[in-house]
């Protein structure tokens, strides 16, 4: 598959180093069955099976074959396995061993399991899956599932199979020579068990589980497994042979199969090393034992007997160098893990000889260090966050690390720079690249700051309260600015789980003055539709400041999270009030769900003090992926660190670059596909030689449809696993990668991992990739496509069209616990938020604690029960909508009370009259009216449908309660007794309205109380639930892709943090395209910017991997053809960074500009700029602006100049392009570029800004 994915998604993580979680049931019916298992209740009563006695391990295994040497040189153990078995073959002999109480009886069933675990390797074509877009057709589909399921049950923690693999190494008695009865053979059982650890579909399953769990048999055996390979290999190695007599295994089997176990292990328990002091040396005889092997397998002639001594000398060493790459790598996890690696600050450094202005720097540097952690002045870390390893590191900053007034550790990037890691180490490169990335983040001590601060004079927090809301623009001694919004008036709603982030709290806020509070509504939609790709954007970066109540700031919390609400959330709510706004956002830490339930279940808003909402100017969801991967992997499994790792020296002039490693002795491109088919010409290259190569480039640059340079740059790559293209403007990057990608899906290399600086370019080389037939086999990674062709190849529409398989419906059951888990959350939310408690909670309380009032309350005197039940079908009115009125209700606003509630005695004639009639309206409008009649008529049972005005109220009540025995109408109780009182008096009738509401207040608020313990209780059951049902749908829903190729496009504007986090293990090729004399990766913090004069030498965070590798004399192939300039502006660039650059015949001869007296033309003015004013940096020009506008419009007159793009005006600061657009709306229709137009929202005209955004759609019509 060639995977093609946007820059801000990370590449996919072959292995994740997580905690050991618990064994659960993993397995499913359905993917159990293909294999035979049984549910547990029915294996019991099953007889149990005999293994099938023609089943049986073969007598010798295949010698390795030269000619498929890129199987044993791969990153995993695939290629040694011999066994072909079929998954229906393995379906029906593996039953026996995945039995409840199964037992090896003797060894060759041992040998039978293994065999049947060797057969599930991708070399064995009755398993294979291709990882592609076939493998989404059905017939791989099948493959794939198969694949998966054998995995689950094989490495399910609550089955037997993986007890069996237990069993092997743990058995008593294994030996690698003059194998006995008794023995367990180590080449036939021991080696494929370890091999089958140490496989693709093991290793890269994103089961991770299951994988811990067979790694934890590495981890709780690994005293035994030590003993057993130390004493096997060592007799091997006195035997000269790694063959038992019955089997040939070569040693290069051997040593690449134990070191990816070891490596595998050691990566995913990082306590391995330090758990068993064996570990360190093991590793250590591994590499001596390596050695000796490669000597003498290779000498002439060899004095090793093994199946690839006979192999040609090139083969040989090639493999035997990618060997100790393996065994290498594994080296270097036990040196960090043992602490060989760290040095103090104090140890000194190589000389090396500088330049005298880059000796200073260094110099002025080493006086200044601070390290981090024990680094420290004084020895002690600034806060719990400060660590020396950043593995230990947590990405999102603690309270304590984003109040501490002490600035952070950032580590120089410069070689030579003094450092707690060794330089030229991965460690080191990973340790500056890590930190510096999670400088983005925002800093609160400004804000805490302004906090601690008097009243007078008004701090800057004091001015953006006071207007509910505002851009916080924070004036660092020292360093640039850093601006953040801040809203104001948070409140919370409620809390719900949501499937991608977890659970997510509800909550409001203040809506910031301006356009987002218009009358219009649809106007306030349009506002957040407009900023809503910079502000309040799902996956931005939020924190809650939750300052107590008169509290000093030791009393001060600050909780970091992300917004998960999207933008039509956003827009509903903007819509439904210009007052308040409405957010879902996800929190990091447990700590301020626990709070912010707390503060629901209280409902004590005074109580709970000041809240804010403080926005990073960033997109933490799109930098997450790469802090994570940068921390988590070991720098040992990063590719390319002879090349890439931070050298003392900062000289790369005189490394040699070797071919990509998926390129063998033997391996040739074809490059056929470089030339015309009109007419045909057969070439192939082979990268190790050299007059192959050369005869190569030759043909290229003569009669290919590359220019030389282009030429030169394809065979560069070719031959170099890690490669620079140059490529000036309009001379053919483009061009020249596709070509590139044509050359490698031709030969056949995949998958290749492409990316983009930006959506567009993206979609731009997946619609060349298409259009040229290149490729249909391309998933479309990353944000929605607008384009409707590339649309159908992104991974949503894959995964939405491809036909259902079993996993499938696992997903949907897991996914269906999310949905069950989701509903009983939002319902015990409504409980937690309820302005009343549940009918039968308040029932069953009062029960318990107030029997007798709770008698009271159901068995009210007889005229009461009457009047309740003529109001029972009535609604009571609540926060929470419309309810049923209960007796309790009733009771509580005391109907009773009002219905014998006389009219006013103290009123003349005509206003008793008129309230006689408000009496009457009053009486039929309420509840109980039905009980009145005034006509005891025998023909007439029914009510009247209301008494006359001529009728006495009095009259009226009084027939009323005779009828009912009652000689009299009841008091109306106006008693005001303490709730201790009430609290005595059984007769709950009795009591006034004021006493029953002050009664009803108390029972309500104890009932609170009473749930509060369980209501958290259940709220981390299903937190908990959720959590787990949400891992195992990832883990199923998941897919694992090892990219050999990685090309970055404009790979000078991408940062190398986000190159290094795309450098999985499987990578085998880099490829950089793009110019490192043009545009650099954008940042948020100027203060890390090379552009900054004070600091840019120091941290260079916006440098490229592509400009640092050549700026230290790593070769880069130049593009020196431009086909886009005419010769006038190309002289601009070619006189001052292209002096080789070369103009096509295309260009050198274009009409001239219409109108114009010159076709590049300079204008020099005395108009001087304006500031933007204190709340702004940015820089305005009316004189240029108004000249712009007119020259515009001057253009568009002459008639040639008229379709969308054909004029360009570019402006240097963001005032001025607000400004010109501006000037140019009236009379033109424009189209803003939306990466500029998203940078003008905290740009102070927001209004401006937000009328671009939503006008940065293309316009069809132009006005003159």
């Amino acid at each position: 598959m060639e995977s093609l994915l946007p820059l801000r998604m990370a590449a996919e993580q072959p292995f994740r180093t997580t905690k050991e979680t618990s064994p659960q049931q993993t397995y499913q019916r359905e993917p159990a069955a293909r294999f035979g298992r049984q549910d547990r209740h029915d294996q019991k009563s099953a007889p149990p099976a005999k293994p099938s006695a023609a089943v049986t391990a073969p007598a010798s295994i295949t010698p390795l074959d030269e000619g498929l040497i890129e199987r044993y040189v791969d990153a995993f153990s695939d290629g040694f396995s011999p066994f072909t078995r079929t998954p229906a073959n393995v379906h029906n002999h593996i039953k026996p061993f995945i039995k409840d109480d199964s037992r090896f009886k003797t060894n060759e069933e041992m040998y039978q399991f293994a065999a049947m675990l060797g057969s599930a390797n991708m070399y064995n074509s009755n398993w294979r899956t291709d990882r592609s877009v076939d493998s989404y057709l059905s017939t791989s589909l099948e493959a794939e599932e198969v694949v998966k399921e054998f995995f689950s049950i094989i490495a399910d923690p609550n089955g037997e199979a993986i007890h069996r693999i237990q069993d092997i190494l743990l058995h008593k008695s294994v030996s690698s020579h003059n194998v006995q009865a008794r023995d367990l053979s180590f080449q036939k059982a021991y080696l494929p068990v370890l091999g089958y650890l140490s496989s693709r579909w093991v290793v890269r399953s994103t089961l991770r589980k299951n994988v811990n769990a067979l790694y934890g048999l590495l981890d709780h055996s690994f005293d035994e497994v030590d003993r057993v390979l130390q004493r096997c290999i060592e007799a091997c190695m006195a035997a000269a042979s790694f063959s038992d007599g019955a089997s040939s295994v070569s040693g290069l089997q051997v040593f690449r199969v134990v070191s990816k176990c070891l490596y595998e292990y050691a990566t995913r328990f990082k306590n391995a090393v330090a758990q068993h002091p064996c570990f360190a040396t093991l590793v250590t005889k591994l590499v001596e034992w390596s050695n000796t092997w490669a000597i003498a397998v290779c000498t002439s002639p060899p004095s090793f007997q093994d199946p690839i001594a006979g192999w040609s000398s090139s083969g040989k060493a090639f493999a035997v160098d990618r060997m100790k790459k393996s065994i290498d790598s594994l080296f270097e996890v036990v040196e960090r893990a043992e602490g060989s690696t760290l040095r103090r600050s104090d140890l000194g450094r190589a000389a090396v000889i500088r330049e005298s202005n880059s000796q200073a720097l260094l110099d002025g540097l080493q006086m200044t260090y601070d390290g981090p952690g024990t680094h420290h002045e004084g020895g002690a870390p600034r806060h719990d966050n400060d660590l020396e390893d950043v593995s230990k590191i947590q990405v999102v900053p603690t309270h304590a690390e984003l109040t501490c007034p002490v600035g952070p550790y950032l580590p120089a990037n410069i070689p030579g720079a003094r450092h707690h890691l060794p330089g030229s180490s991965m460690e080191r490169l990973i340790d500056v690249q890590f930190r510096l990335l999670r400088e983005e983040l925002v800093s609160l001590s400004h804000v805490l700051h302004d906090l601690e601060q008097p009243s007078k004079p008004k701090t800057q927090l004091d001015v953006i309260l006071a207007k509910s809301g505002g851009l916080y623009k924070a004036n660092s001694s020292g360093w640039d600015s850093v601006m953040f919004s801040m809203y104001t008036g948070v409140n919370f709603e409620s809390m719900e789980c949501d499937v991608r982030r977890g659970l997510a709290v509800d909550l409001t806020f203040d809506t910031p003055q301006g356009p987002a509070q218009d009358e219009s509504p649809v106007k306030r939609a349009m506002y957040w539709e407009s900023v809503g790709k910079k502000r309040l954007m799902q996956g931005g970066l939020l924190g809650l400041l939750w300052i107590p109540p008169n509290s000093s700031t030791q009393g001060i919390r600050f909780y970091l999270g992300t917004v998960t609400s999207n933008l039509d959330d956003l827009r509903r709510s903007a819509k439904q009030s210009a007052d308040r706004l409405s957010l879902k956002v996800s929190f990091f830490d447990a700590e301020p769900e626990l709070r912010i339930l707390n503060a629901l279940q209280q409902r004590r808003p005074s109580d709970e003090g000041t809240k804010l909402l403080i926005e990073a100017p960033i997109m933490f969801e799109s930098i997450r992926p790469f802090l994570d991967t940068l921390k988590s992997r070991p720098p040992a499994s990063i590719p390319f660190s002879r090349y890439i790792a931070h050298h003392d020296s900062g000289d790369l002039s005189s490394v040699t670059i070797d071919p990509p490693a998926y390129v063998t002795p033997r391996f040739a491109f074809k490059l056929d596909c470089l030339f015309d088919w009109k007419h045909p010409i057969k070439l192939s290259l082979r990268p190790h030689d050299e007059l192959s190569v050369q005869h190569a480039r030759e043909m290229l640059r003569a009669k290919s449809r590359l220019d030389p340079s282009q030429a030169d740059a394809m065979v560069n790559v070719l031959t170099s696993e890690v490669s620079l293209i140059q490529g000036p403007p309009g001379t053919g990057k483009s061009f020249t990668g596709i070509e590139l990608l044509r050359v490698l899906i031709s030969n056949g290399i995949r998958p290749i991992l492409l990316i983009a600086f930006t959506n567009h370019a993206l979609d731009n080389i997946i619609t060349h990739v298409l259009d040229k037939g290149l490729t249909k086999k391309v998933i479309r990674l990353g944000s929605r496509s607008d384009d409707e062709t590339v649309a159908q190849y992104t991974l949503e529409t894959v995964m939405r069209t491809r036909p259902r398989t079993k996993a499938d419906k696992s997903a949907s059951r897991e996914y269906a616990k999310m949905m069950d888990t989701q509903e009983k959350m939002s319902a015990l939310m409504a409980k937690v938020v309820s302005q009343r408690p549940d009918e039968q909670d308040f029932r069953n309380h009062l029960h318990l604690s107030y029997p007798l009032q709770y008698s009271s309350l159901l068995s009210p005197p007889s005229w009461i029960e009457q009047l309740y039940k003529e109001s029972e079908d009535w609604q009571t009115a609540s926060k929470e909508g419309p309810r049923r009125r209960t007796k309790v209700d009733f009771w509580e606003v005391g109907e009773d009370i009002s219905f014998i509630k006389p009219p006013p005695a103290d009123a003349s004639e005509s206003d008793l009259q008129g309230a006689r009639g408000t009496q009457n309206a009053r009486m039929k409008s309420r509840p109980g009216y039905g009980v009145l009649r005034m006509d005891e008529s025998d023909d007439d049972d029914t009510v009247d449908d209301a008494p006359s005005e001529s009728q006495d109220w009095l009259t009226l009540m009084t027939a009323h309660f005779a009828q009912l025995s009652l000689n009299s109408i009841p008091q109306i109780p106006v008693t005001n007794r303490p709730l201790d009182q009430l609290l005595k008096v059984n007769d709950v009738w009795s009591m006034s309205t004021s006493e029953r509401q002050r009664l009803h207040t108390h029972w309500v608020n104890e009932i609170r109380e009473l749930a509060r313990d369980p209501q958290k209780a259940e709220f981390d059951r299903l937190k908990t639930r959720h959590s787990e049902a949400r891992t195992a749908w990832s883990d199923i829903t998941d897919q694992s892709v090892a990219p050999k190729v990685l090309l970055v496009e404009e790979a000078g504007q991408v940062l190398e943090a986000h190159i290094l986090a795309s450098l999985v293990p499987s990578i085998e090729h880099l490829i950089l395209i793009g110019d490192p004399l043009q545009l650099r990766p954008t940042i948020e913090n100027y203060q890390l910017s090379m552009d900054n004069p004070r600091t840019g030498k120091v941290f260079r965070f916006d440098q490229s991997l592509m400009e640092r590798l050549s700026s230290m004399g790593l070769p880069m192939s130049q593009l020196d053809v431009q086909r886009r300039m005419r010769p006038q502006i190309a002289d601009l660039v070619r006189c001052t960074l292209y002096p080789t650059l070369k103009d096509h015949t295309l260009v050198q001869t274009p009409p001239s500009v219409r109108g114009m007296a010159k076709d590049v033309f300079f204008l020099d003015h005395r108009n001087a700029e304006a500031s933007g004013g204190d709340d702004s940096a940015s820089k305005t020009n009316t004189y240029e602006a108004e000249m712009i506008k007119d020259l515009v419009l001057y253009f568009l007159k002459q008639g040639k100049y008229t379709k969308t793009g054909d004029i360009v005006v570019l402006c240097a600061y963001l005032g001025q392009l607000a400004k010109v657009r501006k000037l140019l709306s009236s009379e033109v229709a424009t189209v803003i570029d939306e990466r500029d137009a998203v940078q003008l929202i905290n740009h102070e005209d927001n209004v401006d800004a937000a009328e671009i955004l939503a006008d940065s759609t293309e316009q069809v019509a132009q006005r003159v």
